[in-house]
C-alpha cells in the first residue's frame, strides 16, 4: 500500500478527475495531471469482479507497481488486467509513466 502522502485525497481526486487528461489502454484507463510529488489512486469497481478479495488483490498489486513520478494518476483497471502477472503490470505502468513524464 502506498503511504498516505502518496495517495490522492478526495478533493485532489475530484480535481484530477475534472481537469486531468485521460488515456485508454488495453488493460486500463488513466486520468492524469502534473503534480509534484506524484500521487495515485486506483478505482476498482464491482464491474471488474464481484469478489472484493480479487479487487483488493489487484489494487495492492497496482499500488506496489506504480513508479515514482511527477504526476497525479487515477487508474481504472479493466477486467483483462486480472489475467496479468505482477511483472506484466509493473512493466505496463513503468512504460506508461516514463512516456508521460517526458
Amino acid at each position: 500500500m502506498l503511504p498516505k502522502s502518496l495517495r490522492l485525497s478526495r478533493p485532489d481526486f475530484l480535481q484530477t478527475k475534472k481537469f486531468g487528461q485521460s488515456l485508454s489502454f488495453s488493460h486500463f484507463s488513466i486520468i492524469y495531471i502534473p503534480h509534484v510529488p506524484g500521487r495515485a489512486a486506483i478505482v476498482t469497481s464491482s464491474k471488474l469482479s464481484k469478489s472484493a478479495v480479487i479487487r483488493n488483490r489487484l489494487r495492492r498489486q497496482i499500488y506496489s507497481a506504480i513508479p515514482k513520478s511527477e504526476l497525479d494518476i487515477i487508474i481504472f483497471p479493466k477486467p483483462s488486467m486480472l489475467k496479468l502477472s505482477h511483472e506484466e503490470i509493473s512493466i505496463a505502468l513503468n512504460s506508461l509513466v516514463s512516456k508521460l513524464s517526458h
